[in-house]
C-alpha cells in the first residue's frame, strides 16, 4: 500500500512538472505524450470510458497596457462543480460537455462539441482532469448528476455571467486595510463589544467631567447665601 502512495506522489509530480532534463541543460516543457503517459499512470484506478466534464471558462488576461483581453479556457469540471452550476449559481462557464476520460485525456478536440474550438487547454490539465474524473466515480454523482451533461453531450443553459470577472494573470496584493474590513465584517475575538465599551466609559467620563463645573458653581452660591444670612442677623442683633 505504502509503495502504491508513493509511485502515485511521484505520478503525480511528473503530471505537474514533467520530465526533467539532463544536467546542464534548461528544464523544457514536457511532450504532450509524456503528460498523458504520467496521468494514464497515476490514474490505473480510472476505466477510459469513465465519465468526465469538460467545461470551456470566459476567462481574462492583463495585457502590458492593463487591459484586460478575452481567454477562453477548457477546464475539467468536477461533480460538485457541475452540481452546483446546474442549481443556478453564477458561473464564467459558457458550456460544458460530457466526454469520456480517454478523450478528455487525450485532448481529442474532435470528440468536443462546437464551441470549443476558441478555447485553451488549462494550466496542469492532467492533474486536474484526474482528480475531476474520480469525482465521478462517486456513488452520489454516478446516481443523480450524470445527467445534468449526457455523455456526448453539450449544455450552455447555466447562469452565466461576468460580474466577478476571472483574471488569469491577476496578482492578488492583500493590505493592512483588508484586514482591517475582514475584523469588523467578521469580529470572531468580540472587538465590537470591547469598541463599545470603551466608548460608554468616555462617555461616562466625560459627563462627569462636564458636572464638576456645576456642582462648584452651586457650592458657591451656598455659602454666598450663608455670608449674606450671617450679615443679616449681626445688623439685626
Amino acid at each position: 500500500m505504502a509503495s502504491s502512495l508513493a509511485g502515485s506522489s511521484r505520478g503525480l509530480a511528473a503530471v505537474r512538472q514533467g520530465p526533467r532534463n539532463t544536467p546542464g541543460r534548461f528544464r523544457q516543457a514536457p511532450l504532450a505524450r509524456d503528460r498523458v503517459r504520467a496521468a494514464a499512470a497515476v490514474a490505473e484506478d480510472i476505466s477510459q470510458d469513465t465519465y468526465c466534464c469538460l467545461g470551456m471558462a470566459h476567462c481574462f488576461k492583463k495585457n502590458e497596457n492593463g487591459k484586460l483581453e478575452d481567454v477562453f479556457v477548457i477546464e475539467p469540471l468536477s461533480a460538485s462543480s457541475l452540481e452546483c452550476m446546474a442549481t443556478g449559481a453564477r458561473t464564467s462557464f459558457r458550456v460544458a460537455s460530457g466526454i469520456r476520460f480517454a478523450d478528455a485525456l487525450s485532448r481529442d478536440r474532435a470528440r468536443l462539441p462546437e464551441g470549443f474550438e476558441e478555447g485553451r487547454w488549462c494550466d496542469n490539465y492532467e492533474y486536474r482532469l484526474v482528480a475531476a474524473a474520480r469525482t465521478w466515480l462517486r456513488p452520489h454523482a454516478q446516481d443523480n448528476l450524470m445527467d445534468i451533461v449526457p455523455l456526448g453531450k453539450a449544455r450552455s443553459n447555466f447562469n452565466f455571467c461576468l460580474d466577478d470577472r476571472r483574471v488569469l494573470n491577476l496578482d492578488n496584493v492583500v493590505t493592512d486595510d483588508d484586514n482591517i474590513k475582514q475584523d469588523i465584517s467578521i469580529d470572531v475575538y468580540g472587538r465590537t463589544d470591547k469598541v463599545e465599551e470603551e466608548k460608554a466609559r468616555a462617555a461616562a467620563a466625560a459627563a462627569a467631567a462636564a458636572a464638576v463645573p456645576s456642582m462648584g458653581a452651586a457650592a458657591a452660591e451656598e455659602e454666598e447665601e450663608e455670608e449674606e444670612d450671617a450679615l443679616d442677623a449681626l445688623l439685626a442683633g
